[in-house]
């Protein structure tokens, strides 16, 4: 499946190239272009989206001695050779943020005629998918969160916490667009359209899942992850409230865990998951559904600050009774009792986001978190042999830009890895900004970016 049309346009260069052979310059080799005295004019450019590089060319029309072109790339190193006719070409799987050197090559048989080059580099944002998945009208046009989930008839549901869906129009939106706590949407992977889910219970105001007895979402639902077991949907949602002034004073009170049919996707029923311990454990915040059970992973704050602390705990249930006792990892084993749970080995150099993913790729486990310390845009991988650890093969596999631009920030990054393409997962991470009014005069800094990696690169 072709998930990218490469739009974006990043580097123009003219090169004008002129010399002048005077009878006195008998050691200076004689442009065989240049006939009459005239100038020979080779344009080149390039345009990226995700890994992929588009080159093309263009050459003076004048009488010129080559027969073909060699094109090298210096990273990965690789070099192509193409007819006098061609005035393009792409090159793959670059290097992201990297300088890569373009050099372009008029042949003559085996004989170099002139060559010209450019220096460029790409920062891997897949901006054609994002156009698709968060798009300016017809879908969700904003927000953060970012969860999904494969569903069984191939459609996938994101999960979005704060969201707009009101139309934007050149890169903004309505003051009055309302902002809703959560959103889901649904991706049909045939036609590549989505299709937004909010108006809880017929209101139009409201989210797309409302706490009991808040109809108001005076407290409101940010969503978890969440897993599929047969014919049934199970989607984690916290309950938040404003506990402190300010934009940042949320707190957490509980988790619920929201059971839909499938595929109608109606509500059946809401229960409070069952662990009762410390709010500082958030279970729900990533959930995987292998073989028969349902591992359900908490992030724990030991300490939540500008040099933060935190750790991963794992519950499991059996497939397809999610109200059933948990049993929480012990270690060595599993418990009834939640006090036993201990925290998943081999993750302590990175604090754990406060959403992460853990899934299943090939026939291993990967962890995939964004270091959660303020802004520092670095997603990592981990490898595990199993569900709980021990975790191993730390990687960075990527570090986002925007948190270098006055007032952004970057979090929270999630696996998609049921897109796949070429050998590679799709990544996505949260963008945000500190002066609230941005979000309307720019949408780009409130809405999530791409990227893939490969899998390769994950696993080795």
């Amino acid at each position: 499946m072709r998930l990218c049309n490469r739009v974006k346009l990043t580097v123009s260069i003219l090169f004008l190239f002129h010399i002048s052979c005077s009878k006195g310059d008998e050691g200076i080799r004689k442009n065989p272009f240049e006939e009459d005295g005239s100038a020979v004019q080779i344009s080149m450019t390039s345009r990226s989206n995700a890994d992929t590089l588009f080159v093309s060319w263009e050459v003076g029309d004048i009488d010129s001695r080559y027969d073909h072109f060699r094109l090298e790339l210096s990273k990965p190193g690789k070099a192509i050779t193409l007819s006098k006719g061609e005035t393009s070409t792409f090159f793959t799987r670059l290097p992201y943020n990297e300088p890569v050197q373009v050099i372009l090559t008029l042949m003559d048989g085996e004989k170099e005629v002139t060559r010209r080059s450019l220096q460029t580099k790409i920062d891997g944002l897949d901006r054609s998918i994002a156009r698709i998945i968060i798009p300016d009208r017809g879908g969700v046009t904003a927000g953060d969160g970012m969860y999904s989930i494969p569903l069984p008839d191939g459609r996938v549901i994101f999960l979005m916490g704060d969201s707009y869906i009101g139309p934007v129009t050149n890169g903004q939106r309505s003051t009055s667009d309302r902002m809703y706590r959560n959103t889901y949407f649904l991706y049909d992977r045939e036609t590549m359209r989505v299709t937004p889910i909010y108006g809880f219970g017929g209101n139009p105001q409201a989210s797309a899942a409302v706490p009991p007895g808040y109809p108001d979402e005076r407290k409101w639902y940010w969503p978890g992850h969440g897993f599929v077991n047969g014919e049934k949907l199970y989607i984690f949602q916290t309950l938040m409230y404003q506990g402190a002034e300010g934009m940042w004073g949320f707190m957490y009170e509980r988790t619920d865990l929201l059971e839909y049919s499938l595929p109608d996707l109606e509500l059946i029923r809401v229960t409070a998951v069952p662990y009762e311990g410390s709010a500082d454990v958030h279970f729900g915040m990533a959930a995987l559904h292998d073989g028969d059970y349902n591992y359900i992973y908490a992030q724990v704050d030991v300490r939540n600050d500008f040099d933060p602390i935190s750790e991963v705990l794992a519950a499991r249930v059996p497939e397809g009774n999610p109200y059933g006792s948990w049993e929480y990892y012990t270690g060595s084993g599993w418990s009834g009792n939640p006090a036993d749970a201990v925290k998943l080995e081999g993750l302590a150099s990175v604090p754990v986001s406060s959403q992460f993913n853990v899934f299943k790729l090939r026939d291993k486990y990967v962890l995939l978190t964004q270091k959660k310390t303020f802004n520092s845009g670095e997603i990592y991988t981990f490898v595990s042999d199993t569900p709980v650890g021990p975790w191993r093969n730390k990687k960075l596999i990527f570090k986002t830009y925007e948190q270098d631009t006055p007032n952004l920030l970057t979090y929270n990054a999630m696996a998609h890895p049921w897109f796949e393409k070429e050998g590679m997962i799709l990544v996505s991470y949260n963008v945000n900004t500190e002066v609230f009014a941005q979000q309307f005069s720019d949408v780009s800094s409130y809405r999530p970016r791409f990227f893939w990696v490969d899998i390769d690169t994950i696993l080795h």
